[in-house]
């Protein structure tokens, strides 16, 4: 799978192309014509088809015991059958289409200027959503405002609020500033405990003379145990069938396109993955979900132009969507920007913009970061995970190693990205994007480069790794990404399986 390229690389590319084409054939006791080698390129390049399914369409309409040397009249006469056979078998495939995913919020805020008291706003609706969750939760306690606990009393005080700075005392616990609506008050909390700038709240504790609530009880929002039978319904899905509705979505981020270590290898392998797995029906996936950096970007990080093998930024989003085409139209493709693409990096980020949505498939889905989706009767929460950056600097148990643990965070503080001012800048709106709610039944992050696969409470976790190797600018900062992997889903049971590409295994979870 090759296209526009620049320069020598553009020649690089194209050479590696036509050898390939040899190779392929010659494998098959065949040589090929130069007329015949160009038209395949063109066809290939068009066609989004790999290589070996071209040579393979060909050996099979030939008479190997009299044809040896492949001409520019074989290629046109197979690609002419190729296209009355599409033609002949389209209306059926497309009975068999999946529901097209339903966007449930996806945020687009193009605000041009920004008030202070934009962010105050935009803190307030965090209060009272968040809080409001936590209040429910402790309600066999009497919950009061600061303003109303500046005496000391003989019960157990309880109040919820947003963590407005956090620091160690002389005997090592935590000292927070905890703020509401009507004021600060100081709490003291157990070392042990993890609490992270901008979070909501809940503590109950016995208040001293000097005004320090000392807590011995610390309430996160975090999601229930179990949801609710109406949260939990989901539509009867099956693996196959025709006209039914698909049972399987796969789970994507991090392409990276443009990127000189951007696996070509490894994205052929899956699509032809793909291909195979419609064309026989052996698994009925409808759904191919991709969480962000679609592109490698241009200028986002120091020295990235030594990175690139494509130095333009449109014609990275024109490759991406020659990669993207090659996925049968069957599969309904839902696209999210990461903080590599070429949107604002303030988030919520909008969906792709106008000008690089044009490359891609008319039916491909747009959606901003983050997104909440609805596909076979499942939600799913898209975020590329920019916020990683913070949890790692604010808990020192987590590392991107193990993504997984970090989204169990989020879901325990009910927020994507609670800490504000530091790795994620915020465009405010009256309301707080990253407040988690609804529920999701499957939140889908990317950024780590890494894989992590779980389950907390009743959310599927998914972090499906990348697919581009180690940069020299990855490999300075630590990052070791695992390259090539997606994660296949079933939708009815919620069953997972990583596919590795780029070692050529996989394993169940």
């Amino acid at each position: 799978m090759h296209g526009p390229k620049r320069g020598g690389r553009e020649t690089e590319i194209g050479a590696g192309v036509e050898l390939e084409i040899v190779k392929r054939f010659a494998e098959l006791g065949y040589q090929v014509q130069p007329d015949a080698v160009d038209l395949l390129k063109r066809y290939q390049l068009e066609q989004g088809v790999g290589i070996s399914e071209i040579a393979e369409w060909v050996a099979n309409s030939l008479d190997s015991s009299s044809v040896f040397v492949i001409s520019e009249e074989h290629i046109a006469e197979v690609i002419k059958h190729q296209h009355q056979h599409q033609t002949q078998h389209r209306v059926p495939n497309q009975e068999r289409a999946p529901a097209p995913p339903v966007i449930i919020k996806s945020f687009s805020n193009s605000a041009s200027s920004v008030q202070q008291s934009d962010f105050l706003q935009h803190f307030i609706s965090r209060y009272e959503e968040i809080g409001g969750i936590i209040k429910r939760r402790m309600n066999c306690y009497q919950i009061r405002s600061v303003r109303n606990i500046r005496t000391r009393t003989d019960e157990d005080i309880s109040v919820v609020g947003i963590v407005s700075s956090v620091n160690k005392t002389a005997r090592g616990n935590l000292l927070v500033d905890l703020e509401d609506p009507s004021g600060h008050i100081p709490v003291v909390l157990s070392n042990h405990s993890e609490v992270i700038p901008d979070e909501v709240i809940g503590v109950t504790g016995t208040l001293t003379r000097s005004g320090y609530l000392f807590a011995h009880r610390l309430v996160y929002p975090d999601v229930p145990l179990h949801k609710s039978a109406s949260a939990q319904s989901s539509l009867p899905l099956a693996s196959s069938g025709e006209g039914e509705e698909p049972g399987y979505a796969v789970f994507i981020s991090d392409m990276h396109v443009g990127s000189r270590a951007f696996r070509e290898d490894a994205w052929d392998s899956f699509v032809d993955w793909l291909r195979e797995a419609v064309r026989s029906r052996s698994i009925d996936i409808g759904y191919l979900i991709v969480a962000g950096d679609i592109v490698d970007g241009i200028g986002v990080y120091p020295g990235q132009e030594s990175d690139l093998a494509i130095a333009d930024i449109e014609e990275q989003y024109k490759m991406a969507a020659h990669c993207l085409k090659r996925i049968p139209g069957s599969i309904h493709v839902v696209l999210a920007p990461g903080n590599h693409d070429a949107v604002r990096s303030a988030e919520p980020q909008p969906p792709l913009y106008e000008d690089f949505r044009r490359f891609f498939s008319p039916d491909t889905c747009f959606v901003s970061n983050p997104a909440y989706i609805k596909i076979g009767g499942r939600i799913v929460l898209i975020y590329h995970g920019q916020s990683f950056d913070d949890f790692v600097n604010a808990v020192s148990r987590l590392d991107y190693s193990k993504p997984a643990d970090m989204m169990v965070e989020m879901l325990r503080r009910r927020h994507i990205a609670p800490i504000y001012g530091n790795s994620v800048s915020i465009i405010p709106d009256g309301h707080d994007y990253g407040v988690i709610n609804p529920i999701p039944d499957i939140l889908h992050c990317g950024h780590t480069h890494t894989v992590g696969i779980a389950r907390y409470r009743d959310v599927l976790l998914i972090n499906s790794g990348a697919w581009q190797s180690q940069t020299e600018y990855q490999k300075k900062r630590g990052i070791n990404p695992v390259v090539g992997c997606a994660t296949l889903v079933e939708l009815s049971e919620m069953k997972t399986k990583v596919l590795d590409f780029g070692k050529d295994k996989g394993k169940e979870g």
